[in-house]
């Protein structure tokens, strides 16, 4: 029996998945943060406590760039992976010169450096493209410092693309309140939906 449903039926089903996926990807951002304090505890004798409300957005950046190291060096160790995500969080997230210094000695030490510099250059661009993209939405958000506090966005953008593909707008309310059950300060639902229904806006105009 041939089952037929409407294309609003279809828009919905489109945007439902693309909805659940986007919470399992948010999900998966605060699953890396953990893991990588946790290989910091038992690598350097240190945590990254003082940064786990910022972990999703913090691993919305580094996330991809091991995931691209992975496939650029696929002879890297977990260990090896996590150290190097270690050292580019400690430059681009923190000021602690003194915990950064100690990473990048462990790095020279296991003779990492190559990977590493590649690991500043993976991120350096895709933080580039980001800044590039949402500075062209025209959202009001203000320093380079509050766009870097979006940068969980950048592994849900395919979701995004998704449900805008699919022809509708998809519930931006319902998807605001998905992501903003992973932030517990420092972030306004209002800056986040209006940054999602831009998104959303500028997918559908290409």
């Amino acid at each position: 029996m041939k089952v037929i449903i409407t294309e609003n039926q279809y828009k919905k089903i489109i945007c439902e998945g693309a909805s659940k996926n986007l919470t399992q990807k948010l999900d998966e951002l605060k699953k890396f943060f953990s893991d990588v304090n946790k290989e910091c505890k038992k690598q350097m004798g240190f945590d990254l406590d003082a940064l786990a409300t910022w972990g999703v957005t913090i691993s919305g950046l580094i996330g991809p760039v091991n995931d691209a190291l992975k496939g650029e060096f696929p002879e890297l160790s977990n260990q090896n992976l996590s150290l190097i995500c270690i050292g580019v969080l400690l430059t681009y997230f923190t000021s602690n010169k003194e915990q950064l210094f100690k990473v990048l000695e462990k790095i020279k030490q296991k003779e990492l450096i190559f990977e590493f510099d590649t690991a500043l250059s993976l991120t350096e661009k895709i933080k580039s493209t980001f800044i590039s993209f949402i500075e062209s939405l025209s959202v009001p958000i203000g320093k380079l410092s509050n766009i870097l506090a979006y940068t969980f966005l950048i592994p849900i953008i395919p979701e995004l693309y998704e449900i805008a593909s699919s022809g509708g707008d998809g519930d931006i309310e319902s998807i605001t309140k998905r992501t903003m059950m992973f932030f517990t300060v420092g972030y306004s639902g209002v800056a986040i939906k209006k940054l999602i229904e831009s998104i959303i806006q500028r997918f559908k105009n290409k």
